[in-house]
């Protein structure tokens, strides 16, 4: 199918000068643009002189960027001038096209910055996938080729230093990271984080006017002898590293205050009981807090004489919801994590403690004494049940918490924290 060969001149060399289309052949989900150049001649790339001696033509194969989900293969005409300046020793050369493509390049300038920004996103094999369904269709090695030509980021010696190790092999091999605190950008990276590198790189790049940097000691003698004059600070994390340290070293000192049970205290009259002789943690926190004020006004509604169904209507809850305020004694019991699920072992299991006290610890023969009993019980309910009995006697005391523990109880993560700085 031929089309108008201006309009495409208009849409596909649009502010590409000095390239006219000839005939466009669309079939098959390919469009085929024939173009050439209207220039006279062009200039020598030795010696700059002008020449229109035509020696011969050749035609370029160029893939460009899709249009209406067809691939766009632009077949550009190109001739080689000869030289007549007789001091050149260049006899020929092509016309250059610099605009629409590179010498020895199978792609145009637009599809190749495509490509590009493609492959810093995504690399290899996912740059090919998306590229695929974008219509362009390169493979995961011509898109790690683009990314390798091009050329590495310069960067300028910034006014704020930040320098870490990582590990390129952890427990054996370690590096130097750079970064620029202010832009955090990636400044260079040292092949090792012994001392002397740091030194001899804040010596070369001068300017360095604080220093953000951990707590080694290699780290401090490096910036105080390639930066005497910067200021050298701990960032946000390395604090917390050294106070989660710190803390840690204090909590393992007094470890045996943590195996020492701490003295019952009378129990709490709004706090419903988990047990014989215990009482679970209050919960605290806005939800809470918006559990308690709507328990108090169910149940202070409820006090007035109104019905559930009226609660609900004046309120604006669920009818369900107003249910649960209503049947919870305590308002700690609308938590559903607190409130036991109820089991058809529950009758059974008073029964079942009583006889494990007595040493009978089989599951069959508890299972079986159960079934004479016509109890609704399964094996794997006894089982479960009887599990929890041996590890974890009802008169055993509970196992104190861990250094780890009270260290992460004391000084956790900041960004765990509600509003915390990102």
């Amino acid at each position: 199918m031929q089309t108008d060969a201006s309009f495409w001149d208009t849409l596909v060399f649009d502010g590409i000068d000095n390239v006219d289309v000839e005939a466009v052949t669309a079939a098959f989900g390919t469009v085929d643009v024939v173009a050439r150049s209207r220039a006279d001649g062009a200039n020598c790339p030795d010696c700059g002189g002008f020449s229109a001696r035509v020696h011969d033509c050749y035609q370029r194969r160029l893939k460009d960027l899709p249009l209406g989900g067809q691939t766009v293969v632009i077949l550009l005409t190109v001739r080689r001038f000869i030289c007549d300046a007789s001091p050149c020793q260049r006899r020929t050369f092509a016309e250059p096209f610099t605009q629409l493509t590179a010498p020895y390049a199978r792609f145009t300038t637009r599809m190749n910055q495509a490509l590009e920004q493609i492959g810093l996103a995504l690399a290899g094999r996912a740059g090919s996938r998306l590229s695929g369904k974008l219509g362009l269709e390169a493979s995961r090695m011509t898109m790690l080729r683009r990314v390798m030509a091009l050329p590495d980021p310069q960067f300028s010696t910034p006014r704020v230093l930040g320098e870490d190790d990582f590990a390129i092999r952890r427990g054996q091999t370690y590096s130097t990271v750079l970064t620029c605190e202010e832009s955090h950008h990636l400044v260079d990276v040292l092949p090792t984080r012994e001392a002397g590198p740091l030194a001899s790189w804040l010596t070369g790049h001068p300017g360095v006017e604080i220093i953000c940097r951990d707590r080694a000691g290699a780290y401090a003698e490096d910036a105080r002898r390639g930066a005497p004059d910067a200021l050298q600070v701990a960032d946000r994390f390395h604090l917390w590293q050294a106070l989660g340290r710190a803390v840690e070293t204090c909590v393992a000192a007094h470890r045996a205050c943590l195996r020492t049970p701490a003295p019952a205290s009378p129990s709490n009259t709004d706090t419903p009981p988990d047990g014989p002789g215990l009482a679970s943690p209050e919960p605290v926190g806005r939800r809470a807090q918006r559990k308690k004020a709507a328990h108090a006004l169910a149940h202070e509604l409820l006090a007035q004489g109104h019905s559930r169904r009226a609660i609900a209507r004046h309120v604006g809850w669920g009818l369900n919801t107003v249910l649960r305020y209503a049947q919870a004694a305590h308002w700690q019991e609308t938590f559903r994590e607190m409130r036991p699920r109820p089991s058809k072992l529950d009758p059974y299991k008073p029964y079942l403690e009583q006889r494990f006290a007595a040493g009978s610890t089989s599951v069959t023969h508890l299972h079986q004494e159960l079934l004479t009993e016509n109890a609704p019980v399964t094996y794997q309910m006894v089982r479960a049940y009887v599990a929890t009995l041996r590890a974890a006697p009802p008169d055993a005391p509970p196992r104190p918490p861990t250094v780890r523990l009270v260290t992460g109880w004391l000084t956790p993560p900041p960004l765990t924290r509600k509003n915390a700085p990102r």
